[in-house]
């Protein structure tokens, strides 16, 4: 555990009084003003932040009134005076003002950010071609090195800067950064070979970036408009193991959550794919699995060879597979005239035709396999609802995984997912998550891909041990009739989530509820928590689970790979804490099991918002850890997302096809329909 390293940075010393000036202003067009403020960073006149009517700034304060007195637009006031800011009140301005300082100096030193209010900055033309800010993607296209960044600071005034590699596609011909649908299949395969950066590497080029950014110092300096300045420690932060004796340098802390055991047929290991020697948790409650397919005309030996070695088994160079059969129990039912060749391409039509003659054609436990050379876009999402709707379930396989070596494990993770398709079980927990009779609800929305003024909630219910119960899923519009920008922000509104509740309650009669949400939770969604839970006397706990973080954690005695199950604790906030979910994981007999992903593994930041559980944050955490490992659709451990998230997120992504005239909204009964 010794040498783990966070990437953030900690001041020297924690703030004291932050003097800034206080101007009271006013404007029509608040975007002016804005503007105004970004100016004045980018020209190292004044570091600004607006907030409640007043410009709090540090610079020149002449200079700053005399630019503001030229425009038409924005309106000054009295008096200009000088503040103190304090770190325990005003953190939120102090914030601010460390953004327009460095912002500021990134674009004296060749950069630009911040990018469309994302913390996000770039080289600029003339620093492109440095060896270590970019990488040759194609003739067209380079992949420049970036930085994300945030600030934090705490009350006692300690204040950490986290730096993180940011790395998009850039168009050498138009001068500008490439959005996700203009990349096309051939530049995303490349992109992922070359640049998505191993953990050491990753490591050592923000390193390199840093020095760029701030020079050899010794510190990582932040510079005022006024000439005073803010020194961070130029060493990532090492978060010791839990302190005996708390020391005020002390920001977080690590410790260690262990690796669940998973209950098979005949035995327990932390490892899913043990399922191979231990067998499915119900072995033998399904005798028979139909398989019927639709292949692209020169996929069909592939596809058949698969299905061979699915069934009779392969012997791999890493391990076995034995055949479906002798890991499920259950044999697969499939001949020639189970299968469609699409023989003229694979329009959208075509597949739909072919799937509706095999539904016809089928029973209900019967599993579809659909083998298509790329992958589908849009289209998926349109023929798993069209599946739902018709009650049969569909398995999308890419011909790259019919090809990929190891075999072995293709052939794995099909076989499960094609028995848990069917209806089978493959693993549960060995232990209930919950002390008490109690719910796992996930919280998730999606937009509508036409109706922008639309958006779909989704509640998914598990109980105790992660066995899916039930999927609400219901429309939303915007109350403005507006166009919604983000899922942001988005909430079941307060009487629904209430009904939705109740309801959910009546059925299962739990006494504690955990609440799993992406996004901060709305107080509409609160209030109808509280008023429910506090009306049935269930304690509950809310918490938000955020996956798009700045946050990496290196561990240098593990090739700078982080280990599954480390939790970082936030000591000056106890309701937060960094997760570990993917990288090398702890195995059985405490071996360590690699990890095989490429990049470098993202945690989970978590905060819990509200709990009235006796739950601590680092067992909320083991929940988290643990619904991690009841994914069916792979036997990694390495997982990121908690399947209440993944699931419910899923559903909601499914809901727009499901109100389609000809589809009409589905009931959502088994996860095995998302999966």
């Amino acid at each position: 555990m010794s040498g783990t390293l966070l990437n953030a940075f900690q001041t020297l010393s924690p703030l004291r009084d932050f003097n800034v000036w206080r101007l009271p202003v006013a404007a029509r067009d608040l975007r002016v003003l804005f503007g105004r403020i970004h100016n004045f960073s980018k020209n190292r006149i004044a570091d600004c932040t607006f907030n409640e009517g007043f410009l709090y700034f540090k610079g020149d304060p002449s200079n700053v009134e005399k630019e503001l007195k030229e425009s038409n637009e924005v309106y000054i006031g009295e008096p200009l005076e000088e503040v103190v800011l304090s770190p325990s009140t005003d953190m939120l301005l102090i914030k601010h003002l460390f953004y327009s300082a460095f912002e500021g100096t990134l674009y004296e030193r060749g950069w630009l950010a911040p990018l469309k209010n994302m913390k996000r900055a770039i080289p600029l033309a003339d620093e492109i071609f440095k060896e270590n800010l970019h990488l040759k993607i194609s003739d067209e296209v380079m992949m420049l090195f970036g930085l994300k960044y945030m600030f934090e600071v705490r009350p006692s005034g300690d204040a950490l800067l986290w730096l993180d590699i940011y790395a998009p596609l850039w168009s050498l011909a138009e001068r500008r950064r490439l959005h996700i649908k203009e990349i096309d299949e051939e530049i995303r395969k490349i992109y992922k070979e070359k640049a998505l950066l191993r953990p050491k590497e990753r490591y050592y080029r923000t390193l390199e970036i840093i020095n760029d950014v701030f020079g050899g110092e010794k510190s990582l300096e932040i510079r005022f408009c006024d000439n005073t300045s803010v020194s961070f420690l130029k060493e990532m932060i090492t978060p010791p193991p839990p302190p005996e004796d708390i020391k005020e340098k002390v920001v977080f802390f690590q410790s260690m959550i262990d690796e669940s055991f998973l209950r098979f047929k005949n035995g327990y290991s932390r490892n899913p794919k043990k399922i191979v020697n231990l067998k499915a948790y119900d072995f033998g409650a399904i005798k028979e699995v139909p398989v019927k397919a639709i292949v692209a005309e020169p996929l069909k030996d592939i596809f058949l060879n698969f299905l061979r070695k699915l069934e009779n088994g392969h012997r791999g160079n890493y391990m076995g597979w034995p055949g479906f059969s002798a890991v499920t129990g259950a044999k697969l039912s499939f001949n020639n005239g189970d299968l469609i060749e699409l023989e003229n391409g694979f329009s959208e039509k075509d597949i739909e035709d072919c799937f509706l003659r095999l539904v016809s054609e089928s029973g209900n436990r019967a599993v579809i396999l659909l083998i298509m050379p790329r992958p589908l876009h849009g289209f998926y999402h349109k023929i798993k609802a069209r599946a739902l709707q018709k009650r049969r379930r569909i398995q999308v396989i890419l011909v790259d995984t019919l090809n990929k070596e190891p075999l072995e494990f293709s052939l794995l993770n099909i076989g499960i997912a094609l028995y848990a398709k069917a209806g089978g079980t493959p693993w549960i927990l060995r232990e209930p998550m919950l002390n008490a009779r109690g719910l796992f609800i996930g919280i998730s929305f999606h937009l509508d891909h036409e109706m922008k003024n639309i958006y779909y909630g989704v509640m998914e219910v598990f109980d105790k041990y992660g066995k899916h119960l039930e999927c609400k899923v219901r429309m939303y519009k915007s109350p403005y009739e507006e166009e919604i920008k983000s899922v942001k922000g988005l909430y079941i509104p307060r009487d629904d989530a209430k009904k939705m509740l109740n309801n959910i309650i009546e059925e299962y009669d739990p006494v504690e509820i955990i609440f799993h949400k992406s996004a901060l939770f709305h107080r509409e969604e609160k209030k109808a928590i509280e008023e429910v839970c506090q009306q049935h006397g269930i304690r509950c706990c809310l918490v938000h689970i955020e996956k798009s973080n700045p946050y990496r954690v290196y561990m240098p005695n593990q090739d700078y790979v982080s280990l599954r199950g480390t939790i970082i604790f936030d000591l000056p906030n106890r309701d937060r804490a960094i997760l570990i979910t993917t990288g090398h994981s702890i195995g059985n007999y405490e071996k360590v099991k690699t990890w095989s992903g490429i990049g470098t593994p993202k945690p989970l930041e978590i905060t819990v918002e509200k709990n009235t559980t006796e739950y601590n944050v680092r067992e909320i955490a083991g929940h988290i850890l643990n619904t991690t490992k009841l994914d069916w659709n792979t036997t990694e451990t390495s997982v990121k997302l908690p399947i209440t998230l993944k699931y419910s997120n899923k559903a909601a992504n499914l809901a727009p096809y499901l109100r389609e005239p000809d589809i009409g909204l589905v009931d959502i009964a088994d996860i095995r329909d998302l999966m």
